[in-house]
């Protein structure tokens, strides 16, 4: 189950994923690279900065995906977006949207 918290046009989202921290971060890049709506800003060993493209409902938003290993081999997959413009405070859940997509992307389509 996926819970997003969303406050102003700040979302946040944690959960897990039975994929090593490496292998769960390759999964994202490759799906990243497919998909028309978050492109690949920047990338560090644990985490990936992905940027969300500009629509009527806002500027784009930065989401950063941090990955923790887990004790079980797993992953802890921490999924922050905040809107481009620091000023912006509703983004009719564009944030949330992306949220989702780094989800499906790892773990499979919400239900």
């Amino acid at each position: 189950m996926l819970d997003i918290q969303t406050r102003w046009s700040r979302s946040h989202a944690q959960f897990s994923t039975p994929l090593p921290p490496e292998a769960a971060k390759a999964r994202l890049v490759a799906a990243a690279e497919a998909m028309r709506s978050l492109r690949i800003r920047y990338e560090t060993t644990l985490s990936i900065v992905l940027m969300s493209s500009a629509n009527w409902r806002t500027w784009g938003d930065l989401v950063t995906v941090e990955f923790h290993p887990e004790d079980d081999g797993g992953t802890r997959v921490s999924v922050r977006a905040a809107p481009v413009v620091p000023i912006t405070f509703f983004n009719w859940g564009q944030g949330a949207k992306d949220i989702r997509l780094v989800y499906d992307a790892l773990v499979g389509p919400v239900r």
